[in-house]
């Protein structure tokens, strides 16, 4: 008769990690029972008259087998948010995790590495990691820890739907989500361009590029008191990558009695440019005053449109965006507060420019003068949730 436990009096968490199921396969072989029984000979060596006997017995016991773990998943989501320095994208994830709730799409998990909650997080199961440098762990070490606290959140909470925040998917990540049923989806939002990415670690994750999430109405931030610069001025803020040279042109020459501005970036921004500003000093935030938007889709200010609520001129270049922001062009250019431009061509840039100043500024941004016609990011973001049939490309 064999002593090896039923295995269907432990809870499911007890083999969520991996290595508590190769644990429990080894424990359950034969190898590992005959090197036991062996033991308990040398022990006692009376024993050893009835160790013919007991391995015939464990020859002849039933093979234990790992139980099905295979639950079927709750109408939840379970988030994750890992920044390797900062709390950028664990804060994206307590957003999200605030929206879904408050939208009741179902049951919300949030684990993430951010040292405190920064809004309360009243109905949502909050799990925290460790910083990946914090006290100086390894990186085996920190991405062992994520496995086994990742495995056991997935196993409590049995998300019908796992996002994951991040530019870098982790090993310990990798792991965690790795025998996930495949009917369960597992979207990775990130800010960087896809070709950059490295999902070959897990080949179920769906990577999207994210809009960035703001938190109720955003901070009014005036580019005018940044630069000091009077309020009667007209501000032209670009971000224009350096090869799109068409559009860096027709701006310089259509900018009549603007000042011109540019995001300050990593690559020469051209001579003509008057004054810079910060990238943080612009995204998330409210735009006051006189001022016009022209930026190209690769701009990281694109997700942020809906908050900034500024005039915009947007360059297509044929670059693929998400379906999210795809959907936040089209109603942001349908409600008039866009303007697109998809030929590369100095005609078309040219009376593109020329339309966008010929318009007066309300009616080309509505939102200025109702802070409720235009939704925010987190509304495009729900609404792809919702969607039964979500794309990503």
């Amino acid at each position: 008769m064999s002593n090896k436990p039923e295995t269907n009096i432990f809870p499911g968490i007890v083999f969520a990690s991996k290595e508590s199921r190769e644990l429990f396969r080894i424990r359950n072989s034969f190898t590992f029972n005959l090197g036991l029984e062996m033991i308990r000979c040398v022990k006692n060596p009376f024993r050893l008259f009835f160790f013919p006997f007991r391995i015939v017995t464990l020859l002849l016991a039933t093979q234990q087998i790992l139980p099905d773990l295979t639950k079927a998943p709750k109408s939840g989501f379970t988030l994750i948010g890992i920044d390797r320095t900062g709390d950028h994208f664990s804060k994206q994830a307590e957003l999200l995790a605030l929206t879904i709730k408050k939208a009741k799409l179902g049951d919300v998990t949030l684990l993430n590495n951010s040292i405190s909650p920064s809004h309360v997080l009243e109905g949502i199961q909050w799990y925290r990691i460790p910083a990946v440098r914090e006290k100086n762990k390894s990186r085996k070490e920190w991405n062992l820890m994520t496995e086994r606290l990742l495995s056991s959140t997935l196993s409590i909470s049995q998300p019908s739907h796992v996002i994951y925040f991040g530019d870098y998917l982790y090993r310990g990540v990798a792991d965690a989500l790795d025998p996930l049923d495949s009917s369960v989806p597992i979207t990775w939002f990130h800010s960087k361009d896809r070709n950059q990415l490295n999902g070959n670690k897990l080949n179920q994750i769906n990577p999207i590029l994210m809009p960035e999430l703001s938190n109720g109405t955003p901070t009014s931030q005036s580019i005018h008191r940044i630069l000091r610069r009077s309020e009667s001025e007209s501000i032209l803020l670009t971000d224009i990558a350096p090869h799109n040279t068409n559009l860096i042109e027709s701006v310089i020459k259509q900018k009549n009695n603007s000042i011109l501005t540019a995001i300050q970036r990593e690559y020469p921004l051209p001579k003509d440019i008057d004054l810079v500003v910060r990238m943080k000093e612009v995204a998330g935030m409210q735009l006051e005053g006189k001022i016009t938007l022209i930026i190209d889709d690769e701009s990281p200010l694109l997700s942020s449109l809906p908050t900034l609520k500024a005039p915009c001129l947007l360059l297509r270049t044929g670059r693929k965006l998400s379906p999210i922001i795809e959907q936040m062009v089209r109603d942001l250019e349908i409600k008039g507060s866009l303007v697109v431009v998809r030929r590369n061509t100095t005609e078309a840039i040219t009376y593109s420019l020329q339309y966008l100043n010929s318009i007066s500024e309300k009616q080309l941004n509505p939102a200025r003068s109702d802070q409720t016609s235009t939704p925010n990011q987190s509304h495009y973001v729900l609404k792809w949730l919702k969607d039964s049939t979500q794309s990503y490309n």
